[in-house]
C-alpha cells in the first residue's frame, strides 16, 4: 500500500524551547530542578530523552499524566545508562572468554595459524573463509602499532599473519562469532561450546551472535528500556532455559548470566542487576522483559 509522504518542514528548537514545550504539555519542572533539566536537554538531548517518556503521553492531547515530573524521566534515563554500562562490562568478559577458548582449542588441535587453513571451514563456504582471512588481515594492519604485532613482523617472515593468540587481540567479537559459524568440524564446535557448558552448538552459535549484536548496541549508546531487540537467542532446553519473549532484554541477560557462571571469573552480574533494580524502584522490570520471579528461574539459579 502506497504511503503519502510529505516534505520535512519541522524547524529546529533550542533545548530551552523544547523544555518549555514539555511544560506546556503538563510536565512538572520544579524551580530548584530547572538548572538540571536544562543540562539534560542540552547535553543528553530532547530527542533522546523522548525515548523514555513518549509512551506516557496521551496519544491525542500529547499531555503528560497529571503531576508527572522531569526527575522521573531522569530516573528512567539514568537506569538505562547504568544498565548499558553493566551489560558492556559483562559482555566484554564473555567476549574475551569466547575468543580465548576458540583460539586455544583450534591452535592446539590444528596449528597456531589454523585460520589460514580453508579446509577447516564448511564446504561451499570458501568465500566466507576467504572473507574471514581478509578481515583478519585488515584488523591486523590497523593494529600494526601494537607491540606484539610489531614483534611478530620484525622477527618472522611467514606466515604473513601473526598466530591465533595474537590475532585474537586485534579482531572483533563479531568476527569470532562468524568464525564459529563457519567451522566445519562438529567436534571443534562442540569442544568450544562445552567449555561454556552448552552441548547444543546451534544454541551456542545463536548466543554468541546475540552477544555481538547487543555489544554493538550498548557500545553505541542504544536504549535498552522498552526496546525489542533485533536478535533472539535460542532456548536451551537441556538447562530448561526457555524464553517467552526471546527478543527481550531478559533473554539476553539470562544468556549472559548462564555463561558468566560457567567461566567462574569474578563478575556478580545478577547481584549488580538486583542493586540496580533496587536503586530505581520506579522502573518496572516488565519494561525490560524481566518476570517478577526472575532470580528463581533457570539460568539464574
Amino acid at each position: 500500500m502506497a504511503i503519502n509522504r510529505i516534505p520535512f518542514s519541522k524547524p529546529a528548537s533550542s533545548p530551552e524551547q523544547l523544555l518549555q514545550k514539555l511544560e506546556r504539555q503538563g510536565l512538572v519542572v520544579d524551580d530548584f530542578k530547572r538548572g538540571q533539566a536544562r543540562n539534560y536537554m542540552r547535553f543528553v538531548g530532547g530527542y533522546r530523552l523522548k525515548g523514555y517518556w513518549h509512551h506516557l503521553v496521551d496519544p491525542v492531547t500529547k499531555n503528560f499524566p497529571a503531576g508527572y515530573r522531569f526527575e522521573q524521566i531522569v530516573s528512567r534515563c539514568e537506569f538505562d545508562r547504568e544498565l548499558r554500562a553493566l551489560t558492556m562490562a559483562a559482555v566484554e568478559r564473555l567476549e574475551i572468554a569466547v575468543r580465548v577458548v576458540m583460539a586455544n582449542h583450534l591452535s592446539l588441535k590444528h596449528s597456531p595459524h589454523w585460520f589460514l587453513d580453508g579446509n577447516l571451514f564448511r564446504q561451499g563456504r570458501r568465500q566466507g573463509a576467504a572473507e574471514l582471512v581478509a578481515k583478519i588481515e585488515a584488523e591486523v594492519d590497523r593494529a600494526r602499532d601494537k607491540t606484539f604485532v610489531k614483534h611478530y613482523f620484525s622477527r618472522y617472515s611467514e606466515p604473513h599473519l601473526p598466530p591465533s593468540w595474537s590475532v585474537c587481540e586485534c579482531v572483533t567479537f563479531g568476527l569470532w562469532s562468524r568464525t564459529y559459524q563457519l567451522l566445519k568440524n562438529p567436534d571443534d564446535r562442540k569442544a568450544i561450546s562445552r567449555r561454556f557448558n552448552v552441548d547444543a552448538t546451534e544454541v551456542f552459535e545463536s548466543w554468541i551472535h546475540t552477544l555481538t549484536v547487543v555489544r554493538n548496541m550498548v557500545a553505541h549508546s542504544g536504549q535498552l528500556l522498552r526496546v525489542t531487540l533485533g536478535v533472539a537467542p535460542r532456548d536451551y532446553r537441556k538447562a530448561d532455559i526457555r524464553f517467552s519473549d526471546s527478543k527481550s532484554f531478559y533473554a539476553v541477560a539470562t544468556v549472559i548470566n548462564y555463561l558468566l557462571r560457567q567461566i567462574g571469573l569474578p563478575l556478580e552480574w545478577s547481584e549488580q542487576l538486583k542493586a540496580l533494580f533496587a536503586k530505581y524502584p520506579e522502573v518496572h522490570l516488565a519494561e525490560i522483559g524481566f518476570p517478577i520471579d526472575w532470580g528463581n528461574r533457570p539460568g539464574w539459579l
